[in-house]
């Protein structure tokens, strides 16, 4: 049986070891965070019985788990507990970003406590529908891109031809979004051949030129998770959500049962009218975070979708919240790690 490193350096994962994690995450249940276990450079911590599996990373002298385990979830527990056993034998701090509403609980019985910082987004394939009035925006969005000649095309990431790689990369550079920043939510490695497996929704102009693509990944045995969003800022309006809806009926039509827009910070606390002086200062709070990620827009947008569901959660030690606020920022916000910026492309060419 295969094992996976345990060391003091938290060595990162290597390509079997992740190919043996894809297969836990598909053979698993649907997750929305599941996916990015699979992210480049994060270190891996197995089971004693070797049938589930966590994901993380150190740094500042504080192990960070990933989302929640994937793999059995009847061995879940255990391999909690083995791992508070592990970071207390090598002095690191420990925390969670993005434990699940079910997986925070593994958490508890360590003293680590739950603080809310958000929900997942996934919407119900079978029988999903934009009538209604609280649909109204999001039909007149995609009405808009209608209007703008926008059609959709999907690709397999594995498949796609050297001149439409070419092309979309030129657009995320347009997007401005060319850095693998990010640690829960974000997969990395776009289009070098690491994923091929994922999916690449492509939004074309009346000329037929992409204006926007959307990167879908596997979870679960029918779910998918979307990963990165691009969109040239000269793009009809109503592209995101033209992409979104048309996902939603390639799943239908792919046997996958849900489409995961993967999470929508402190949707909470944006759902109402913030009635208290923490509530306003919460949400002032949240617009220094505006050079990395737009947090109430986001929100706006998720919120068409009418599709909220689970909480997710930071855990960690109240003693320990500045330090560990700190390091879980730097992981999400900070410079990508060497693994990423060194990877050489190793796309091969296919069929576009």
């Amino acid at each position: 049986m295969p094992v996976f490193v345990r060391s003091e350096r938290a060595s990162p994962a290597d390509s079997i070891q992740r190919e043996r994690a894809g297969r836990m995450i598909e053979d698993g249940a649907a997750d929305a965070l599941a996916p990015f276990v699979l992210r480049v450079g994060k270190s891996y911590f197995e089971s004693s019985d070797g049938r589930a599996l966590l994901a993380y990373r150190v740094r500042l002298g504080t192990a960070v788990v990933s989302g929640d385990p994937v793999g059995d979830s009847t061995s879940f527990q255990a391999l909690a507990d083995e791992f508070v056993d592990f970071c207390t034998k090598q002095r690191w701090r420990l925390a969670v970003l993005g434990a699940g509403e079910g997986g925070h609980r593994l958490w508890l019985p360590h003293r680590l406590s739950p603080f809310a910082i958000g929900r997942d987004v996934v919407i119900t394939v079978d029988g999903f529908t934009m009538t209604g009035r609280r649909y109204r925006n999001l039909r007149q969005a995609v009405r808009r891109s209608d209007t703008g000649g926008v059609t959709v095309r999907f690709h397999r990431e594995g498949s796609i031809g050297h001149p439409l790689v070419t092309q979309l990369l030129d657009l995320r550079v347009r997007a401005g979004k060319t850095k693998d920043r990010g640690f829960s939510m974000l997969l990395g490695n776009l289009l070098d051949g690491t994923h091929p497996n994922a999916i690449i929704a492509v939004a074309r102009d009346r000329d037929g030129s992409p204006v926007a693509f959307q990167r879908y990944l596997r979870s679960g045995k029918d779910g998918l998770t979307l990963d990165l969003p691009v969109r040239d800022p000269s793009a009809p309006n109503g592209t995101d959500e033209r992409l979104v809806i048309e996902t939603v009926r390639w799943a239908g039509a792919h046997d996958f049962r849900s489409v995961s827009l993967s999470f929508a910070p402190f949707a909470d606390l944006y759902g109402s009218q913030p009635r208290s002086a923490g509530q306003r200062g919460s949400r002032a709070a949240l617009r220094l975070l505006d050079p990395f990620v737009r947090v109430e827009p986001l929100y706006m947008f998720l919120r068409k979708f009418h599709a909220l569901q689970g909480r997710r959660f930071v855990m960690l030690r109240r003693r320990q919240v500045v330090r560990v606020t700190t390091t879980m920022l730097l992981l999400e916000f900070g410079a990508p790690p060497d693994e990423h910026r060194n990877t050489k492309r190793r796309f091969r060419p296919g069929q576009s």
